[in-house]
C-alpha cells in the first residue's frame, strides 16, 4: 500500500480514534505509515489501484481473513474503535445490592 501517493498520504499524523494499547509494534507501525491510505481505501474516497488494494477491500468486508500487517492491523483498528464505541453507550454497571448482611469477617475478626 505503499505505493499510492495521494493527498490521503499527507504528513499528518493518522488519527486512531480508540487506545493504540492492544496494538503490537509492526501494526502500529503500519498504520501510522498508511493508515490514512487504508481509511481512504475502506470509505471508498480512493478508488483501488492493485491487487493488495483489492484482497485488503475484501478484508474490510470481511469477505476473507486478513494476510499482510497492514490488513491484521486494520481488523484490528476496526475492532477496537468498535469496542470502544460499545462501552462508550453501555450503560454503567448497576451498584451491588445491599441486603444488609454484615460479612463474617468484619463482624467476628479480631486482627
Amino acid at each position: 500500500m505503499a505505493d499510492i501517493q495521494t493527498d490521503h498520504a499527507e504528513q499528518r499524523p493518522f488519527h486512531f480514534g480508540c487506545s493504540t494499547d492492544i496494538f503490537p509494534l509492526e501494526e502500529l507501525s503500519a498504520l501510522k505509515q498508511r493508515g490514512h491510505v487504508m481509511e481512504a481505501l475502506a470509505a471508498g474516497t480512493i478508488p483501488p489501484t492493485t491487487g493488495e488494494h483489492e484482497h485488503f477491500l475484501q478484508v474490510d468486508r470481511e469477505e476473507t481473513e486478513p494476510v499482510t500487517i497492514d490488513e491484521r492491523a486494520w481488523v484490528r483498528l476496526k475492532g477496537r474503535r468498535e469496542f470502544e464505541r460499545e462501552q462508550e453507550s453501555a450503560p454503567p454497571p448497576l451498584p451491588r445490592e445491599d441486603y444488609g448482611i454484615i460479612e463474617w469477617d468484619k463482624e467476628k475478626c479480631w486482627w
